[in-house]
This record gives structure tokens, sequence and C-alpha cells, in this order.
């Protein structure tokens, strides 16, 4: 069964799209309807987050037998878990009786997951192990065969847990080649995760935050003095093809090892493997549509971008260090130092957003033209028209992906 086609007004949101994303010279950044329109947003749940790598989160959140941590992508609920095996999967935490969620939040949840409503109980790996008082209309052996917990595709890339909802979605780590190089010498999939912060409810669309992430022509305004040592004109832009995973730009640093807090130098031990081009920059990066991230000489600060609706999305943000520097004698006063300046910095990318939004909702609004200091944005966008150009030409005549187990 294919796709529903896409509508005229959705095409004409597309053309626009399109039109402004061919260079910076001519080009423009994306229209009103892409941040506010529901129907747009029902797109882009089709022809990005049904069919893209989604970061849920990290490996080391979850390291023992039972560990689960739920992630709603939408209106898709998601649960990373780790199974008996050791091994990591994604699952589809909806009981296959009448869909109530078998869990919420975070935790360990034993050998099993039984759904609350009727105690229909589920092993680690998504199969079904009980269904009370079910024999006198089907036996569990049949029902075993029919019910359980969907499972979807998982990739594990630097430490962080991907997964995509298309089962027949090409591999993300070839996308990311690029990327992976850029970033060798941190071994990032060996640093140690701290305590993620959950920000929800947050009353902007989940484009705008990723946008502030991978754009540096605000830093020197929105941010001023607290990012004057990584200067946007320290900045230089990478080549992207649309095709690829990752949008990513180095900004220098107008002296080495510093770092985003009050006293703008790296308050923990500096990553020994790095060289001199590594402690002289930071590294933000995007693997859109929901991670970002930026890599100092410290360690990294990242984010999960996971949308609530065409004007809300939740965020999850967490610090990853090496392990030896989680030993420092004085770790957690200077770990809660850094994390209270990303927050400061976030605090003010906040109040842009949320500006940025009631703006977005006028009728008045038209597409703006790039800086030569946004070169990103147009990548992004590039990034997005192609998937979404993709789904257009699924909707006109290929067929809809099975779902599997």
């Amino acid at each position: 069964m294919g796709q529903a086609p896409v509508s005229a007004n959705l095409r004409r949101i597309l053309k626009v799209i399109e039109d402004g994303s061919h260079d910076m010279a001519t080009g423009w950044n994306l229209p009103r309807e892409c941040y506010v329109d529901p129907e747009f947003y029902a797109f882009e749940q089709e022809a990005i987050f049904m069919r893209q790598w989604l970061c849920l989160g990290r490996v080391d959140e979850i390291p023992k037998p039972g560990d689960f941590v739920r992630v709603d992508m939408g209106d898709e609920p998601l649960m990373m878990v780790r199974g008996k095996d050791m091994e990591i999967r994604v699952l589809s935490p909806i009981c296959a009786h009448r869909a109530h969620l078998v869990c919420e939040g975070s935790g360990n949840t034993g050998r099993l997951f039984r759904c609350p409503f009727h105690a229909w109980t589920y092993g680690l790996d998504g199969n079904l192990i009980a269904a009370p008082s079910m024999n006198d209309t089907v036996g569990l052996k049949h029902l075993k065969g029919e019910a359980y917990l969907p499972s979807h595709r998982v990739e594990i890339w630097n430490g962080f847990v991907f997964t995509n909802l298309d089962p027949d979605a090409k591999p993300l780590a070839p996308t990311l080649t690029k990327l992976t190089a850029e970033l060798e010498n941190y071994h990032i999939g060996d640093m140690v995760s701290m305590p993620v912060a959950e920000l929800r409810d947050n009353p902007w669309n989940w484009k705008s935050q990723l946008e502030n992430g991978i754009e540096p022509y605000h830093s020197a305004y929105l941010h001023g003095m607290l990012h004057d040592f990584a200067h946007v004109r320290l900045t230089s832009f990478v080549d992207i093809d649309p095709d690829e995973g990752a949008i990513y730009h180095p900004t220098g640093f107008y002296h080495p090892d510093a770092g985003f807090n009050p006293t703008t130098k790296a308050l923990l031990p500096i990553i020994p493997t790095l060289g001199e081009k590594e402690r002289n920059q930071v590294i933000f990066a995007s693997i859109p549509p929901n991670l970002g991230f930026g890599a100092v000489p410290e360690g990294l600060f990242y984010y999960l971008v996971l949308p609530a609706g065409p004007e809300h999305m939740n965020l999850r943000i967490g610090h990853l260090y090496p392990e030896e520097s989680t030993k420092h004698p004085r770790f957690e006063q200077l770990y809660k130092i850094a994390q209270d300046g990303l927050v400061l910095f976030h605090q003010q990318d906040a109040s842009s957003d949320a500006s940025l939004q009631k703006g977005m909702r006028s009728r008045f609004r038209r597409p703006g033209r790039y800086s030569f200091q946004e070169e990103s944005l147009l990548q992004f966008n590039q990034w997005l028209l192609k998937r979404y150009q993709d789904y257009v030409a699924l909707t006109e005549g290929a067929p809809e992906p099975a779902v599997t187990r």
C-alpha cells in the first residue's frame, strides 16, 4: 500500500524550500510553515522521523540486563533496553493487547516487562511470555506468534545508540565517515556519561534547537562575551553533501584548552590523545534529525531533540568525559561549574527560540537571506530537502516498507 499523496499545500511549501536551497548567494531560510503548520509537521514525521536514524541515548545509560530508557519521538514511544544476552535493543513499548505502554521513564525492569493494564508479560527481547486468561479464546502458543513488542534496527556510533524505524533504511555509519575521522582523537565511545537533564515542553519547533547548535552567526550577539573566546570569526565550514549524515563545523579558540564556563578555560584534564588542532577548537556537530553536540578539549556536551508537536519539543542534555577525568579529586565540583556554564548558554538560546517561534506564527513572516556565517544552515536545509523529496517520490508509487519485528 502506497503513502497518502502529498497535498498541494505541501508541494507549495516544498517548492519554496527548494528555490531557497541552491546556494548562499541566492538562498533563504525555511518558510514559516515548517515551524508552525500541523500538516507540515505530520508530513515531516513520516518523511524524516520514520525514515532516518534517531539517537536515543548512550550505551552506558543501560549497562545491566533489564536497564531501559524510554524516549518519545513525536507520537512514537520507543525504548532502548539491555537484554539478558547484553545486546542493546530498541523496542516499541506498546502492549500487543490494548496498546497500553509497558513502562515509563527509565530504570531496571528485572527480567521482563509486565503491562500494568492486564499483566501481559514480555521478555527483554520483546517476545511474549504470558497473557493471563487468554487460553479460552486463543492459546499462548498461537498468541506468541502474533503478539510481541515491535523491534527496530540498532546501530552504535561512538557510544551513542541509534535506531531506524524503516527496516529498509541504509546503514548509518557509512554516512558519518568524515565526522568519524574528525573526532577520532577524542575517543568518544570510551567516554563516561553524566546523568542526563530533561527539559520538557519547550515551546518551539524541533528544528530551531538543531539550528542553534550548528549556526555560529548568533554566538557573537546572543551569547556576547560568554562566547568570545570561540568567536564566530574563527569558524570554518566543511563541505557537506546532502547524502551525508552529519553537519559540523570547527570554531577556533583565542587561547588553547578553552571551555564553555565563566572561566573560559577547561576545568578538567585535557583529553590526552588530542593534538594541537583539537586543543584550539570546538567542533559543533549535528547528526540530524535529533542529535547535536560540541566536542571540546576536556570532553563533550550533547543534546537529544525530541519533537512533541509543531510548536513543542522535549530535550535531553548530557555531558561526557574520559573515565580518568571522573576520578579527579574535585570532579563533582568542577563538573557542576561546567554544567552550570552550559545551562547559561541554553537559557539564552531558549529565550531566543521562544521568541523565534512567536515570530514564525505571524502571517507576515517571510524567509530571510543567509549570512556568510550561516553556511551550516543552508547545509541543514539541503539535508532536509533531499529527504522531503525522497518521501514525495515514495508517495508517488513506491510501496510502503513492511513493519518487521
